[in-house]
């Protein structure tokens, strides 16, 4: 009988912290392959600005200025680097600038947006180098695709980035093991905006053509990776926001309400498959189930993320045959 060991990540948003414990993870956890369900890199760029002329014996020639959200903070030359090592654990991008490198940030949309990549592919870089590293000599596989919040940029490097060890699922159906894989990173339209974006009735077309280039004979052994997760399900509730970002709080307790996506659902319903591994939700992880109209309980899974936390979430899944039999989540 087929048997599959898969460490189920997600959301890792670049922290540096949580990609070094995904490099670990396979000393620890016997897995055949990893997934890497979407949402590669972080958030926010952060400048760290050199003044420079403020001598001193103790602390050095230069001092800086960390603006994280407001909260400004002056650091000398013996702490920067452990400032930056502290930003780039929580999926911060630190860049050290005198004030007029600032100030063209500062003044320029495109100029941030093309350092902000730059630095993300920079760091991207040195976080799967490592994995692949490790992985290769473990004869593990690691499958990855960006979310909803990686820019296109992104989607295109990790296509390049391909190799016999970091294998792209995004929009693809990739067969290991007799299991087919078949990703796809986007998600439906959220309040944020973000890069990668469809609407219900696109990603549905778009994830029933992939299931097309599958013979229907092996339904059975196929596994959806969708950064969106099914809705109305255990594992697709978020926090609920008011008009101005922030939780909706009642009798002390912070409501939640379902954001995954109708279409994702309907798939599972539709076709069957063996189970669905899923990110996005970082508040939902878990496991649930869909019952197909084959009358099959198809599992759902979410990892979960605490990534601004410098910890990794997992689920551990263990396959045998066309059955889900065993799961665990785990927390690192």
């Amino acid at each position: 009988m087929d048997r599959l060991r898969i460490l189920l990540v997600s959301d890792l948003h670049g922290s540096s912290m949580a990609f070094g414990k995904l490099s670990n993870a396979i000393k620890f956890y016997k897995a055949d392959i990893v997934v890497l369900a979407g949402d590669l890199t972080g958030k926010a760029l952060v400048p760290i600005v050199r003044e420079d002329g403020s001598f001193s014996v103790t602390n050095g020639v230069s001092k800086y200025l960390v603006n994280v959200f407001g909260d400004v903070k002056s650091v000398n030359d013996d702490e920067l680097d452990n400032v930056i090592k502290r930003l780039r654990a929580r999926g911060y991008y630190p860049v050290v600038v005198n004030k007029a490198g600032y100030e063209e940030l500062a003044s320029s949309r495109e100029r941030v947006r093309d350092t902000f990549i730059k630095l993300m592919i920079e760091a991207l870089e040195e976080d799967l180098g490592k994995v692949e590293a490790r992985y290769r000599e473990a004869g593990v596989k690691l499958l990855l695709m960006p979310g909803n919040d990686d820019y296109q940029e992104i989607a295109d490097y990790v296509r390049r980035r391909a190799s016999d060890v970091l294998i792209p699922i995004d929009e693809n159906v990739v067969e290991i093991n007799g299991y087919h894989f078949l990703g796809f990173g986007y998600s439906t339209p959220t309040p944020w905006h973000t890069p990668r974006e469809v609407s219900e009735e696109d990603l549905r077309a778009r994830v029933e053509k992939l299931i097309g280039n599958v013979d229907k004979s092996r339904l059975g052994k196929l596994i959806l990776v969708i950064h969106d997760p099914p809705n109305n399900t255990l594992i697709d509730q978020a926090y609920q926001l008011d008009k101005d970002f922030k939780p909706v709080i009642r009798g002390g307790e912070v409501l939640r309400t379902h954001v995954g996506s109708k279409s994702v659902r309907a798939l599972i319903e539709e076709y069957s498959p063996l189970m669905g591994l899923h990110g996005h939700v970082h508040e939902s992880p878990g496991i649930d189930y869909i019952r197909s109209r084959a009358g099959t309980k198809v599992p759902v899974v979410n990892a979960g993320s605490e990534y601004s936390e410098g910890v990794l979430r997992m689920a551990y899944l263990i396959v045998e045959g066309n059955r889900l039999k065993n799961y665990f989540l785990l927390r690192g």
